[in-house]
């Protein structure tokens, strides 16, 4: 008697949740006078693999698998990019990717292998009555005779098998990888050979069309020609589910990490609808700001509102407000938006004190009684505005020096800034020869101002327009300075032996006006650009600072002297392994015209040449590039190794300076200490010539 086991019929749903990340499902709804052929992948030779894992990989196209590894394959993904230049720029530093190059090169991306999403009614209970009994013969009811050839093929059992549980389920898995059915169930018939196994399938709908919904990155164009879906062909589960993984991974490399595919459906009139979610930013708040009031730091912000959240451009930002030296630390929290498809960006911070207040006395027998009074605030009522004021009072001649300076940093929404800066100052000079030999020793008085406006004229880059003028005095005080050296107001030859100067060496400074040379206003525009890509502009582990400045001074502007000062520099940073860094910096400069004492290049001392005493050297050319190794010692405390190297020569105007170009070099090491008034620097150089301690205040370069 033959009997026949009822399967339960179950809706021909294909859930692909999987494929998206998300829990939504869509219906397929078979054709009912459509009889689907195998022959709907896009390679008909790959179904007559024997490997039927191989061949459905080898069907799926444009895929290949990686390690041997069927459930890992590549996709090519690089038509898909992001048109956002901004995105394309910044992920080059930040990110360490190269989105362009990706997209020339046609990169592929490394995704979970997608498996068929199907149905099947099959249990091990109904299952489990027939376990033993002999395979007669197998039948694909719902697809061709030649379709059914090739299913039959590739199942895992065989005719003449005994019926396994397991085996049941792999054909099951065999037939459903296909990607082209929607339900598969078998039905298993008692015969008195055995048993018949009959698998019932169910197509998925025809697709004629695709449409996408809620993407605003990729065009509706790219993303259709990536789909890559034939009209009048059946829905490939795999296929689909592949491409799918494809555009997640392609929004998650152009950082659109919360960007992914939401769902899924076909329609009646066979258009295949995808639903993208982009995870826009609703809304960008801070918290912990108890002075910089919130637009400071928003500002900054690449990421905007409205807009798709990705995490160059959140990394970004948070790179430029930590920047801003108002804050100890700075981090980014996602909140939950209004609807899950949004989230609320929120920056919190820990506010540093900005501002400084510094005092100081001395008392010598040679300048009498000096004070000191500095007043700064990096952060002026919380707007982001600079403000400096230093005065220093005393010394024999009861100089004052001051220096007032001012900065508003946005003065629109372009974050152009403003800067001006007012100053007069009286300090004590040596000069030194090529070896390193004080041979005068004088002061000079310096005052001016100068205005400066500077401009973002890229993500990384920004230019500054800088009018000054100066004016430098020679002053020689017979009483201050030292009992060696030159007058350069006075003739050569020797003077009288009651006086306290040795002779003046043959040197006519007066008759050659040297100090009309060297001395007098400086009337100048400079202009400078400067690409800026450091992730700590105060203590850099990676990136890198390019400048090229060029300075205009003429007696057109009411000076004194005419000439052109080009300046070029460029730094380095390179982390290795954890927290260690190797900078490296290099800078040239050159002079056309006649440019005055004041304005030559100097070389030596803390910044340029350690071992050297400070500006040792001096010229109208110039080369300097120093080496280091900064390295973690304590909490607070680091180390340096470092190697410079560098010269400066041509100086035209100062004839006793022996005018050679030299090559200069130094070794050394130091340490580097933050105090509460700010970095400490000490560093003990070997020079050429010489050995020289070096303290100094201020950030590394």
């Amino acid at each position: 008697m033959l009997k026949k086991r009822a399967y339960k019929n179950v809706l021909a749903v294909a859930v692909v949740s999987t494929l998206m990340g998300a829990g939504t499902a869509w219906a397929a709804t078979p054709s009912s006078d459509h009889v689907p052929s195998v022959d709907t992948t896009t390679d008909h030779k790959a179904l007559n693999n024997v490997d039927v894992m191989a061949a459905i990989t080898e069907a799926r196209g444009n895929v290949t698998p990686i390690d041997g590894k069927p459930a890992n394959v590549t996709v090519d993904n690089s038509a898909l990019s992001t048109a956002d230049t901004e995105v394309a720029v910044i992920a080059k530093t930040t990110g360490k990717t190269d989105l362009e190059k990706a997209k020339m090169e046609a990169a592929s991306t490394k995704v979970v292998g997608v498996q068929a999403k199907y149905i099947s009614a099959v249990t091990d209970e109904l299952l489990t009555p027939y376990v033993g009994k002999t395979i007669a013969s197998f039948s694909i009811d719902g697809v061709t005779q030649e379709a059914e050839q090739e299913l039959v093929a590739g199942l895992h059992q065989k005719i003449g098998d005994a019926l396994s549980i397991d085996g049941v389920k792999n054909d099951i898995v065999s037939i459903g990888n296909r990607g082209i059915f929607s339900e598969v169930n078998p039905i298993i018939t008692v015969i008195p050979e055995g048993v018949k196994i009959t698998y019932k399938v169910t197509s998925n709908p025809i697709v004629h069309s695709v449409a996408f919904e809620g993407n605003t990155i990729y065009t509706d164009e790219a993303l259709t020609n990536y789909m890559a879906l034939e009209s009048g062909n059946i829905l490939n589960t795999v296929t689909v589910g592949e491409k799918i993984q494809g555009i997640n991974a392609a929004y998650n490399r152009d950082g659109y990490m919360l960007a992914h595919v939401s769902g899924i459906h076909v329609d009646k009139q066979g258009t295949l609808h995808v639903g993208i979610v982009e995870g826009i930013v609703e809304d960008i708040t801070t918290a912990g700001n108890k002075k910089t009031r919130t637009k400071v730091i928003t500002r900054e912000f690449n990421q905007k509102k409205g807009k798709p959240f990705n995490k160059f451009l959140v990394r970004r930002s948070v790179e430029k407000v930590y920047n801003l030296g108002f804050f100890d630390d700075v981090n980014v929290r996602l909140l939950e938006g209004s609807d899950p498809s949004k989230v609320i960006l929120e920056t919190d911070v820990l506010e540093r004190k900005t501002g400084t207040v510094t005092i100081g006395a001395g008392y010598s027998e040679s300048d009498g009684l000096t004070g000191i009074l500095e007043l700064g605030e990096d952060n002026l009522r919380g707007t982001g505005d600079k403000v400096k004021l230093h005065w220093e009072y005393g010394g024999s001649n009861k100089y004052k020096n001051y220096q007032i300076s001012y900065l508003h940093p946005w003065l629109d929404d372009k974050a152009t800034s403003l800067g001006v800066n007012v100053f007069s100052r009286t300090n004590e000079y040596n000069d030194y020869d090529a070896k390193g030999a004080a041979v005068a020793e004088y002061n000079k008085k310096t005052t001016g101002f100068n205005i400066s406006l500077g401009r973002q004229t890229g993500e990384y880059t920004r230019d500054y327009l800088t009018l000054e003028s100066r004016d430098d005095k020679y002053i020689f005080d017979p009483k201050s300075n030292s009992a060696n050296g030159f007058i350069y107001t006075k003739n050569g030859g020797p003077q009288e032996t009651e006086t306290t100067h040795v002779p003046n060496r043959g040197f006519m400074f007066k008759d050659m006006n040297y100090v009309g040379k060297n001395f007098g206003r400086t009337n100048s525009i400079t202009w400078q650009k400067i690409f800026d890509s450091r992730d700590n502009v105060y203590d850099a582990t990676q990136g890198k600072r390019l400048s090229a400045a060029v300075q205009w001074a003429t007696r057109v502007l009411g000076g004194n002297f005419n000439f052109c000062k080009f300046t070029g520099e460029a730094r380095f940073y390179h982390k290795v392994r954890k927290s260690q860094v190797i900078a490296l910096r290099g800078r040239i400069g050159w002079i056309q015209g006649s440019s005055p004492y004041s304005q030559l290049f100097t070389l030596g001392g803390a910044d340029s040449l350690r071992g050297y005493e400070d500006d040792q050297l001096r010229g109208k050319k110039m080369y300097n590039a120093t080496l280091e190794y900064r390295f973690p010692i304590i909490k607070k405390v680091s180390g340096v190794l470092f190697t410079d190297i560098g010269s400066a020569w041509d100086t035209s105007n100062i004839i006793w300076y022996k005018d050679t170009k030299s090559f200069e070099y130094s070794f050394g090491a130091g340490v580097r200490v933050i105090t509460p008034i700010g970095p400490v620097k000490l560093d003990y150089g070997i020079g050429k010539h010489d050995k020289k301690f070096h303290f100094s205040f201020g950030t590394q370069f």
